[in-house]
């Protein structure tokens, strides 16, 4: 027996909450599209409910027809890509055709942990990625800076996300923050000193890259030798950077 168009959507939209619940207990991030209102035919009805990946692709539920999903989840990965949190969307159904209705989806984002990317290896790698995991933070471990899956990574980060490369001197490390720097990570660092710093910069410049997100060194000033301490400082800027903090002490002066 073939279920009424409202009892599927019904249906479809228990699916897209039991997914979510499960997305947001594994720290995916997510969009929730729910139909609000619709005009005239279209083959949804309010209640429908779908939910996308952050790149878009469906993963459960239906707002009601392929076409429609296929919009609300270009919608979903840009409210994703842009760091906003809703937004009401408007879609035409069979335009021209039997069925024509508009349709007015309501997406709502729902973040996953923010990720952190360390990038080679080392007791400072093997720090942040301590302290990261403690944080709460999404950790991904690149040791090798040229893996597909630094690339892959680089492509997914948002303002909240960061991106730490504690070897200054890998061959690798200019085409990997020429990537990151492209994608949307609200913190890139590379560990080491002032003097290091003018080898890598100089081909970044040349390859056109904006530079404004870019520490290096990474970390804040506080006397940090040893690499639990020096994955302090790191984290310690990361954190006041993608929060909009100036890290300035809490200390009340009269």
């Amino acid at each position: 027996m073939t279920l009424p168009a409202d009892q599927r959507g019904r249906a479809a939209g228990a699916d897209a909450i039991e997914a979510l619940a499960e997305a947001r207990r594994a720290g995916r991030t997510v969009v929730l599209a729910t139909t609000v209102r619709t005009e005239g035919d279209p083959p949804s009805v309010a209640g429908n409910r779908a939910l996308f990946d952050a790149a878009g692709n469906l993963l459960a539920g239906t707002i009601g027809c392929s076409g429609l999903d296929r919009a609300a989840g270009r919608d979903g990965r840009s409210l994703v890509e842009g760091g906003e949190r809703s937004a009401l969307r408007g879609y035409t159904s069979f335009e021209g055709e039997p069925g024509e209705g508009r349709v007015e989806v309501f997406l709502e984002a729902f973040g996953g942990r923010p990720r952190l990317v360390v990038g080679g290896r080392g007791p400072v790698a093997d720090a942040l990625a301590d302290f990261g995991e403690l944080l709460g933070l999404a950790v991904q471990a690149e040791p090798a800076l040229d893996a597909p899956s630094l690339a892959q990574a680089a492509g997914r980060l948002g303002p909240a996300d960061a991106a730490v490369f504690v070897d200054h001197d890998d061959p690798a490390l200019v085409a990997a923050l020429t990537g990151v720097l492209r994608g949307g990570a609200g913190y890139v660092g590379v560990m080491g000193s002032r003097r290091h710093a003018p080898g890598f910069l100089d081909p970044l410049r040349a390859s056109g890259v904006a530079l404004d997100r870019l520490h290096a060194p990474t970390g804040l000033r506080i006397g940090a030798r040893a690499p639990a301490e020096i994955a302090l400082s790191i984290l310690a800027e990361v954190l006041a950077v993608t929060r909009g903090q100036d890290a300035g002490p809490l200390r009340i002066t009269e």
